[in-house]
């Protein structure tokens, strides 16, 4: 094995004008990709949410008539995420791009907070490469790549989660009282944001246990609670509470229920356990993360002796935050591990600097070359996904519905024509049936979904390729339209094909 050209490679692949290179091209491919951005289905549903409560003051899902009353009152929702977007809306207004960039502006936040990170802790991070490699890390992440423009809640949970850490990091530093509220403020806002976002402050918690902070323990406990107590701002107004408890154990495909109020302690435990025993999923779900995950895991193996002598408080808040999620999550989903990158990354790059500092270790090398040229080429792929679903789709979405001549008809839609079509039409979403369907926990024909959409009092069925291609939902399979006493044919736009409702 030819070990000078390992060096030699290894040595230009983390070079800071590669690195600047790659950063500049991923962030050229970021702008580019926004225009026209296609709708995730969180864009969509998150979204709705957002627009209710701009327009009439209280959080609804009204495309989801029929299901847990959302229709009426939605209150299992990310708060903060949706309180902060209906403040762009109204400044704004309604759009898909704003709400995304509302999400993108707070990911340009986190660099900025990392960097003061980096530079107030430059005894423990002297060169400037552990920030340099940390964005890169991040930035050219293929899971960061599209839901860095999506409106989500895990980025802000990740700006808040990491905020509370440095914070908590000023406090062992100085032992003064102000950064440790801060930290428990922040850490609180993380849960008022996502009820998942609790792993920040149980994460605090066993870091000032750790140190043995016990008076500081009492006073980050009180800042996280009390900051924590505003996701029950609106719980406690007439029977909203009840709507709360309803909506979140019958929630219809996830059994958020089980995982939160299960009467079995039993089952609970064993759920926990099984939790623990599958988390390692979430690192290995897709492309879009495995080869993070690969580098955070060979760096907590490789240099786990630096990392418990210099790094301990990272290193403990790290896996506090990996099992705490484990434990406390509804379930295990890739997008989760947004929470986690900011510390992965770190890890991930006090490994590659220290092997700047070496002519040795060429296993160590080789493995970093190979993972971050395949994480530059599952950006590509992902960057290619992107811009080959991208199209106009507010001007589609306003041609296909331009043919129906009714006054104020009711719409069953796909999710994406909420925007921005819901202030025009009363829309119903697919989800509407699709719960529908998953609560009834069996498969429904044509016939009785569309004997449903009636029940519901829909117009008008617009259907769109992913609904007619859809393996699980089989309704509408190939656009083919069964005689039914419900709905008939009615035209075709595009790549829609609309059904009217029969007098």
């Amino acid at each position: 094995m030819n070990f000078k050209f390992i060096d030699s490679i290894f040595s230009f692949i983390f070079n800071r004008k590669f690195v600047y290179s790659a950063l500049i091209v991923t962030a050229m491919l970021t702008v580019a990709s926004m225009y026209n951005r296609y709708f995730y289905i969180d864009d969509c549903w998150h979204g709705e949410e957002a627009f209710w409560l701009a327009s009439e003051g209280k959080v609804k899902t009204k495309t989801m008539e029929g299901i847990l009353g959302f229709e009426e009152s939605t209150m299992v929702y990310h708060k903060l995420n949706i309180i902060l977007g209906a403040g762009v809306i109204k400044v704004f207004g309604w759009s898909a791009f704003n709400l995304k960039m509302f999400t993108f502006l707070v990911y340009l936040l986190f660099f900025y907070l990392l960097y003061r990170f980096l530079r107030i802790f430059s005894n423990n991070y002297p060169d400037k490469n552990y920030y340099l490699f940390s964005v890169l890390l991040i930035f050219t992440s293929p899971l960061m790549i599209y839901l860095s423009f999506t409106y989500r809640p895990e980025i802000l949970v990740m700006l808040l989660g990491f905020a509370s850490y440095f914070s908590l990091e000023e406090y062992f530093s100085s032992d003064k009282k102000k950064p440790l509220l801060i930290s428990g403020i922040f850490g609180g806002l993380a849960f008022f944001t996502h009820l998942q976002g609790m792993i920040f402050p149980i994460a605090g918690f066993i870091l000032l246990l750790f140190h043995r902070r016990f008076k500081g323990l009492v006073l980050f406990s009180v800042a996280s609670v009390l900051s924590c107590s505003l996701y029950t701002f609106d719980l406690w107004q007439g029977n909203n509470f009840e709507i709360f408890v309803y909506q979140i154990t019958n929630w219809p495909t996830l059994e958020l229920g089980q995982t939160y109020f299960d009467n079995s302690i039993l089952n609970f435990v064993g759920k926990k356990f099984n939790n623990l025993l599958n988390e390692h999923q979430r690192f290995f779900w897709s492309e879009k993360v495995v080869v993070f995950s690969v580098m955070f895991i060979f760096s907590l193996i490789y240099k786990f002796r630096l990392l418990i002598t210099q790094y301990r408080s990272l290193l403990i808040y790290t896996l506090t935050l990996i099992i705490a999620l484990s434990l406390t999550g509804s379930h295990i989903a890739e997008r989760f591990l947004i929470y986690y990158l900011p510390f992965m990354a770190l890890i991930v790059s006090i490994a590659l600097v220290s092997l700047l500092n070496t002519t040795r270790h060429y296993f160590a090398k080789l493995l970093f070359v190979l993972l971050i040229i395949a994480q530059f080429g599952f950006g590509a792929y992902r960057f290619t996904d992107i811009f080959s679903r991208n199209a106009d789709f507010p001007a589609i979405h306003q041609e296909v519905l331009g043919i129906i001549p009714d006054k104020d008809p009711k719409i069953l839609a796909p999710d994406e024509f909420v925007f921005n079509e819901i202030e025009n039409y009363s829309l119903l979403s697919y989800h509407a049936l699709k719960y529908y369907q998953d609560m009834a926990h069996t498969d429904f024909g044509q016939e009785i979904i569309l004997k449903r959409a009636e029940e519901i009092g829909t117009d008008y069925i617009v259907l769109d390729q992913a609904i007619m291609s859809d393996d699980h939902y089989k309704w509408f399979t190939n656009g083919k339209i069964y005689d039914n006493p419900y709905y008939e044919y009615y035209g075709e736009v595009q790549d829609y094909v609309l059904l009217k409702r029969k007098n």
